[in-house]
C-alpha cells in the first residue's frame, strides 16, 4: 500500500506540475477568469490525487509507528507483571 501510494504521490504531483508550469495552465487560470481548459482542470485533479496519497503516506506511516509502540509497551508491561 505504502509504495503504491508513494508512485502515486510522486507521479501526480510531477504531471500536475508539468501541465501547471510546462503547458500554461498558471497563465491561464491567472490571466482569465471565464471557462478554464482541461490543463487547468487537469493538473487540480491530479494535485488533489497527489494530496490525497500522501495523506494516505503519512496515516500509514504514523500508524505503524503507534502500532508498533503499542506492541513494545505491551511486551515490556507483560514481562514486568510476569516476573514479580
Amino acid at each position: 500500500m505504502q509504495k503504491i501510494s508513494k508512485w502515486t504521490m510522486f507521479g501526480s504531483f510531477a504531471v500536475a506540475l508539468v501541465l501547471w508550469l510546462g503547458f500554461g495552465g498558471r497563465a491561464e487560470f491567472v490571466g482569465s477568469a471565464g471557462p478554464y481548459s482541461p490543463v487547468v482542470y487537469i493538473s487540480g485533479w491530479l494535485a488533489l490525487l497527489g494530496l490525497i496519497a500522501a495523506t494516505v503516506l503519512t496515516v500509514t506511516f504514523f500508524g505503524g509507528q503507534i502500532r508498533r509502540t503499542a506492541t513494545r509497551t505491551a511486551i515490556r508491561s507483560g514481562m514486568r507483571l510476569g516476573g514479580k
